[in-house]
């Protein structure tokens, strides 16, 4: 069998490498708004007309007025429609769309079908799918009616395509499953959330003992703890360990996929035993997803108790009400001073000279008294420390990457201003050398000193164009070190 091809590798060969490009952009909503926009809008084959979606992409870039857009995309223009025609061409550049000429006056444009997976990962993203929760204990239910059933996976019973697709569709049920535990978990952090931002007790008590207990998470979650599945759970889990153990049944379900597939029996085999090691283990999945559920809804808990606490004993009114009788005060006494509010009522003080500290002023500073430092030496230094400390900072001042080290290397190479000079084409051949384009690369955009002229350059490496691509990479030897191939250029 051939080694199995990376995630990276296997997207790659089927998308280009600019297609997730635009979700990269600090333009990114549009380009999203866009693609949603024109999936809704495509008729029944999945397609609209040239003017149509023009249409649609100014609508979005109108919703969009201070988006960030590039000079590719048509920051200079003023004209809505022309800024609508580059980000019209950046879809059809990235893979989005496809553009099918039927007449000189008839263009239409299609969304690729790479697109359409991608609108539909990012909407269920955006989704919370609290209602897709109610149904969490029907799909556990009908997992374990399918799995505990007489002969469920039993190769005998079943003839290739229907021990297939059984497989098939437990897997997706299952992940389905696993996919209702992490939507629970969501809830229970967005509750956790609003609880750290209340503001009253009353709040506090009313999120935590009607709205959390209310919401769909703990249907979901209360589906797992009655009806008695997790023990049936554990019962359908051994009757797929009992097939992963059984080389009749794998055989049988490889036989299926090498005649859905086209694959070879061998590659068929293992890609049945990861069907059902798959399948085991997202069955495994749920009890234990469940006792971080069990976690999450604790830590919930132990938050409301903590916050009612502070917001009741710790906080309380009094610091209010202290706050309310001084501006009070404030109102009542304005423009009076603390000598004349002596003979006001309720308003004697045993200090008529008084200040009022507040902010950090009011907190009392801790002193720290610093140790001495003995700065006596044991046993005076002999001649040999003292010549070998003065041959260790010779060498270190040597070997220093300093900026006059890169302004010697710059006059060197590029005497005058607009000069450029590619790696390929240095000669570098001593460690000096190579310590003199390190302190080149380190201070890229130094100034120069009082002994030199001021001067920038600035270093253009060859990954920023072929970045996705590292083998096509140039790379060039420079004092017997391999470095990827770049272009230094001096700008000033």
């Amino acid at each position: 069998m051939d080694q199995v091809k990376k995630l990276s590798d296997r997207l790659s060969a089927v998308v280009g490498g600019g297609f997730f490009r635009p979700l990269a952009r600090p333009s990114a909503p549009i380009y999203v708004d866009c693609a949603d926009r024109l999936a809704l809008s495509a008729d029944e084959g999945g397609q609209l007309t040239q003017n149509d979606a023009l249409v649609l992409i100014r609508e979005v870039l109108a919703l969009h007025p201070r988006a960030e857009l590039g000079e590719d995309e048509g920051a200079h223009l003023a004209d809505l429609r022309q800024r609508a025609a580059q980000i019209f061409n950046k879809l059809l550049e990235a893979g989005w769309l496809q553009e099918r000429t039927v007449s000189l006056d008839e263009r239409w444009v299609l969304l690729t079908p790479r697109v359409r997976p991608l609108i539909r990962l990012l909407r269920e993203i955006a989704d919370d799918h609290v209602a897709e929760l109610k149904d969490f204990a029907a799909t556990l239910r009908s997992i374990c009616q399918t799995l505990l059933m007489d002969g469920a996976l039993d190769p005998a019973r079943l003839t290739l395509e229907e021990f297939r697709q059984t497989v098939k569709e437990l897997l997706d049920r299952v992940e389905r499953a696993g996919d209702q535990m992490h939507a629970v978990e969501t809830q229970i952090l967005k509750h956790e959330d609003r609880q750290r931002a209340s503001t009253t007790a009353s709040e506090t008590l009313n999120r935590f003992l009607v709205e959390f207990h209310a919401g769909e998470h703990i249907v979901c979650y209360d589906a797992l703890q009655e009806g008695g599945l997790i023990p049936r759970l554990r019962q359908a889990r051994a009757i797929v360990q009992d097939a992963l153990a059984n080389p009749f049944a794998k055989q049988r379900l490889a036989d299926g996929l090498a005649k859905h597939r086209g694959l070879d029996p061998a590659d068929a085999y293992i890609e049945a035993e990861k069907f059902l090691r798959k399948l085991e283990n997202g069955l495994a999945a749920i009890p234990t997803k469940q006792r971080l559920i069990d976690g999450r809804i604790a830590d919930f808990s132990r938050l409301s108790s903590q916050r009612y606490r502070y917001q009741t004993e710790i906080r309380g009114r009094r610091p209010e009400l202290v706050k309310a009788y001084l501006n009070t005060a404030d109102v009542n006494h304005a423009g009076q001073s603390f000598a004349d509010l002596r003979r006001e009522p309720g308003m004697t003080l045993l200090c008529p000279d008084v200040s009022i500290f507040f902010g950090q002023d009011s907190l009392a500073p801790s002193r720290r008294a610093r140790p001495r430092v003995d700065l006596s030496l044991i046993q005076p230094p002999s001649a040999g420390d003292v010549g070998e400390a003065q041959d260790l900072i010779r060498h270190l001042n040597l070997n220093a990457i300093t900026p006059q080290r890169a302004f010697r290397f710059i006059e060197k190479h590029l005497p005058k201003k607009g000069a450029s000079v590619s790696s390929a084409d240095l000669s570098l051949h001593t460690e000096d050398d190579l310590f003199d384009l390190l302190a080149v690369l380190a201070f890229e955009r130094a100034n120069g000193s009082a002994q030199h002229r001021p001067m920038r350059w600035a270093v253009r490496p060859a990954r920023a164009d072929s970045g996705l691509e590292p083998d096509k990479i140039p790379v060039d030897t420079l004092a017997g070190r391999r470095v990827e191939r770049f272009m230094l250029e001096r700008i000033a």
